[in-house]
């Protein structure tokens, strides 16, 4: 067999190999982009009293609404470990939604951030989530803002909550009622803190900015699912 013959199998060898490694991460990628995907268990509004009470009145006319805001965490201490995929602001409900959403290897780092001697199962209830809003107690003077004093704060819980997972994330639907963005309010954080942890006065394990006053509001427009669900109160 001639050494012209020889190269020219082995340089088809190479390029099958070439074509087949593109294959295999051209096909990881896709699986990533899809499976990072929210899944349908969490991916529409959850309805209750307040959100049903809300559409009736108002039907395809309701509001709701979101800012763009960082959906992931980025703080050296906590940078890529949770996201917030989804959010809406209802006025009409008085009604805060979110999806809250981690990977598995935010629950491998908070066994070495807390020293944990094992790694916590993925099935645990992990973390807690709570709404907390910044209003201006002067608003007339925005200067003085820097002074905590003249700042309120007030944390709000989940009244509802459903959770599934996928290979790769852990995903939470929140529901937060009584909840009204008001004139004289600065903003709305989304606060995470690791449940073997809880303290309110310490610094969150993670914390995204849901609401400020000055960023403009997106409008969020009911799919057809959601137009369905919330549709089917009304013929109850």
């Amino acid at each position: 067999m001639s050494n012209g013959h020889n190269m020219r199998v082995f340089w088809r060898v190479v390029k099958w190999s070439i074509s087949l490694l593109l294959c295999v991460i051209s096909g990881i990628i896709l699986w990533r982009v899809f499976s990072s995907g929210d899944p349908k268990e969490i991916k529409y509004l959850m309805g209750n009293g307040a959100l049903y009470d809300a559409y009736e009145k108002s039907g395809n006319d309701l509001v709701l609404q979101y800012q763009m805001q960082d959906t992931i965490t980025t703080a050296e201490y906590n940078r890529g470990y949770f996201s917030v995929t989804q959010y809406v602001f209802i006025p009409e409900a008085h009604q805060v939604q979110l999806v809250f959403r981690y990977n598995n290897s935010t629950i491998k780092n908070v066994a070495r951030d807390y020293g944990l001697d094992a790694i916590p199962d993925k099935s645990e209830e992990l973390f807690d989530l709570t709404l907390v809003t910044t209003t201006d107690k002067t608003p007339d003077n925005r200067a003085d803002n820097a002074n905590t004093e003249q700042l309120t704060m007030q944390r709000y819980y989940p009244s509802a909550a459903t959770r599934t997972e996928t290979s790769l994330y852990t995903y939470y639907r929140f529901v937060f009622d009584n909840i009204d963005i008001t004139p004289d309010m600065l903003y709305v954080f989304a606060d995470v803190y690791y449940k073997g942890d809880l303290d309110y006065e310490k610094r969150p394990y993670g914390t995204l900015c849901l609401y400020d006053d000055e960023s403009e509001w997106v409008t969020y427009k009911l799919s057809r699912a959601e137009r369905k669900m919330l549709a089917k109160r009304e013929d109850e």
